[in-house]
């Protein structure tokens, strides 16, 4: 089982930022950054397949959110078939993790579930495969899907700028959602979200058939009507930076940060209340 030294390699890049955030950008070559990013993401589309890993974390005004950094790595196979895991930080791939079941691990001393999920692309929509613990409504995997992360880059509302001051035979795609779409995109994932948790069957089914179900859609209903109002709320600002091998024009990490703030909503101290949600994952061994 190939080890990874994810902790080292991604985690410091999420909470520092200090890999690739530079202070000046612009069309620095030729054609347009806009270009460049098309190139890049078609020829991840072209490959056969890559392997990646990569990480998650959770600030809550600057600070990190305890329990909130996930570790994950997978690969990609025939262009449309994803394959994710749980890792543990410098400990490899847990071998219940890849037999796709949902385990306490007994080395984490947080009790850290471990998850596989498999998805495939049909029609153009990303699908959970059905495998044996890949099921879970609170199977976190399917939103880290990097491939769906770069198809949804295509064709969102953005700013595309190159940065300047990148390393050798590399260049680093600054990706900012107009502030609309950032909204748009969040909104769309926490609804899919709520969705995955809603009771199933109809209000009207429910109260003939269970009072007890029919409980639980009322509080998920009153929970989607909450939720819908702090997003008419929130500000939103979502970038990108997406590093890509100059010679290949392909993707080698994608890294997302996206602050959310409620200006309304203040702390004790009287700051604004303010969530960053940071995540990097890098490409390797493309076939």
């Amino acid at each position: 089982m190939r080890k990874t030294n994810v902790k080292k390699k991604v985690l410091s890049t999420l909470l520092l930022g200090s890999a690739i955030l530079c202070t000046s950008c612009g069309p620095i070559n030729n054609k347009p950054a806009a270009e460049d990013l098309n190139l890049a993401l078609a020829g991840m589309h072209g490959s056969d397949g890559v392997s990646f890993e990569g990480a998650s974390s959770l600030l809550l005004n600057g600070k990190p959110a305890p329990e909130t950094a996930l570790y994950y790595g997978g690969s990609v196979a025939e262009h449309n078939k994803v394959s994710l895991y749980t890792v543990l930080p410098d400990k490899g791939t847990p071998r219940t993790a890849a037999r796709g079941e949902k385990v306490t691990l007994k080395s984490s001393p947080a009790g850290t579930p471990a998850y596989y999920s498999k998805l495939e692309k049909k029609n153009g929509e990303w699908t959970l495969l059905s495998e044996k613990g890949s099921a879970e409504g609170d199977n976190p995997l399917p939103a880290l899907n990097p491939i769906r992360q770069l198809d949804e880059l295509e064709n969102l509302e953005k700013k595309v700028t190159e940065e300047a001051g990148t390393a050798r035979g590399t260049r680093v795609l600054r990706i900012e959602l107009s502030e609309a779409e950032a909204k748009r995109q969040l909104a769309a994932e926490l609804q899919h979200q709520m969705d995955a948790i809603r009771p199933e069957g109809s209000m009207i089914n429910l109260k003939v058939a269970d009072k007890g179900l029919e409980s639980l859609q009322l509080v998920w209903e009153q929970k989607n009507k909450e939720l819908q109002q702090k997003l008419q709320q929130v500000s939103v600002k979502t970038v990108y930076y997406l590093k890509v091998d100059k010679k290949r024009n392909l993707p080698k990490s994608l890294t997302g940060s996206r602050k959310v703030s409620r200006p309304g909503v203040q702390t004790i101290s009287g700051s604004t209340v303010e969530e960053i949600y940071l995540t990097q994952v890098n490409f390797y061994g493309y076939r």
